[in-house]
């Protein structure tokens, strides 16, 4: 279930009452420039220290943008807690500036999903939408239903590294009648241990896919 972020209404509604920035709420932009600018990538080293920890044979690669700090994490807990679904476009866009400095070779964009009483209850998947303007941004497709949670999982929040990895064990199957396309990059929002992520790329590869990469929009250091 994927949220309208754009339509006349909110056209309107921007032109009578500007938005403001969900970091440092100036008006005039959903995320303003200063703020955007302000959004710090994760080093290199920082990200392939993590992707060798998490040794997942289903990744090629494992990488979080942005440092979940700042404007970055402002902005997410808006999305992902408050509907402000609009904050997804510059949030996309930032995801689209990494990959331009970080150019992945990919054929679609799956989004890590939720489960369904959780998607029910939220009314969104925030990866989908972050998906969605990454995908126009790069020109890419956007397979946001051929990947499923199969079972109920805990909060990956509260459980340790090990406890995370056995959580979302074969939690994802992909359910389409076509393959995979040979190289897709798994989205999701905050990347911790990377248990997730390195679950749907199982998933995705068990159906068919050559090659997966990994990459959130924040990461913690």
């Amino acid at each position: 279930m994927l949220l309208p972020m754009h339509s006349l209404l909110d056209e309107i509604l921007d032109f009578v009452f500007p938005p403001r920035c969900a970091a440092c709420r100036s008006r005039g932009a959903l995320l303003c420039a200063s703020c955007c600018a302000a959004c710090r990538p994760v080093p290199d080293t920082a990200n392939q220290d993590q992707h060798r920890r998490l040794a997942s044979p289903f990744l090629a690669s494992t990488a979080g943008a942005y440092i979940f700090e700042g404007p970055v994490r402002e902005a997410i807990h808006l999305l992902k807690y408050h509907r402000r679904v609009r904050i997804a476009v510059p949030l996309g866009d930032l995801l689209a500036r990494y990959l331009a400095a970080n150019p992945l070779v990919v054929d679609a964009i799956v989004p890590v999903p939720l489960h369904p009483d959780r998607l029910q209850m939220r009314g969104y998947n925030q990866a989908a939408l972050l998906g969605r303007r990454l995908a126009q941004q790069i020109d890419v497709p956007l397979l946001d239903r051929q990947v499923v949670r199969v079972r109920h999982t805990a909060q990956q929040a509260d459980l340790n590294r090990v406890e995370r990895r056995a959580n979302v064990h074969a939690a994802f199957a992909w359910q389409s009648e076509r393959r995979p396309p040979p190289r897709i990059l798994v989205l999701d929002d905050v990347l911790t241990t990377g248990a997730t992520v390195a679950a749907v790329a199982q998933a995705l590869h068990a159906a068919g896919a050559q090659t997966v990469h990994a990459l959130a929009l924040a990461r913690g250091l």
